[in-house]
């Protein structure tokens, strides 16, 4: 599982970015869309609906990224006071608890895209668009995000069996201020570095 890693985090880093670049795509266009508005030159009325397709493309596709920066929000005012066992097995249980809501929610959308495919929908807009392409780059965002979310839970979980306490908390904790420290400074070293290499 461990020698996955390394894979699992650039696939949802790279699935993050595009996610991302398809938002800023999108703005890109709505302006160009409210500029030509302005001065008449013509009236495309695509960018609102693109802009639907590409929020929920760059939400799904940016969920897997988020687990590996352990991004997600949690309440865990009590969980931080607890010994680090206990500690450790409820950080296991929040990442599965994320892994049953990704299952639920992909079994939606996956029933929403066979719904689609079958019935051959398509947008009531002028671009018409096969609903079957945005909601499958949906759908697999939320397949990607849940099995993802599932790997995590298992490395977490084998990681507390093994009384391997850091680990765990490297795989499923939230960050703690030292760890936002850490990590400021090694981004600062990588910096510097990369600055001194140049000159």
């Amino acid at each position: 599982m461990q020698k996955l890693e390394p894979i699992t985090s650039a696939v949802s880093l790279w699935m993050a970015r595009i996610g991302g670049s398809a938002l800023l795509g999108v703005a890109v266009l709505i302006v160009v869309e409210v500029f030509m508005r302005m001065f008449r030159i013509g009236n495309m009325s695509v960018g609102t609906e693109l802009a639907s397709y590409t929020l929920a493309l760059a939400a799904t596709w940016s969920l897997a990224y988020v687990i590996f920066e352990r991004g997600h929000v949690r309440v865990d005012i009590l969980a931080r006071k607890l010994p680090d066992a206990p500690r450790s097995l409820l950080d296991v249980i929040a990442l599965l608890s994320l892994a049953i809501v990704g299952a639920a929610l992909f079994y939606g959308a996956y029933g929403m895209l066979s719904t689609s495919i079958r019935l051959g929908a398509r947008s009531n807009t002028p671009l018409g668009i096969p609903l079957a392409i945005p909601q499958g780059l949906w759908t697999w965002g939320l397949a990607w995000f849940t099995l993802v979310a599932i790997g995590r839970s298992v490395q977490a979980l084998r990681a507390v069996l093994r009384k391997d306490l850091n680990e765990a908390a490297r795989i499923a904790a939230s960050p703690s201020t030292d760890d936002d420290v850490e990590e400021a400074i090694a981004e600062t070293a990588s910096r510097l570095e990369t600055s001194e290499q140049r000159s």
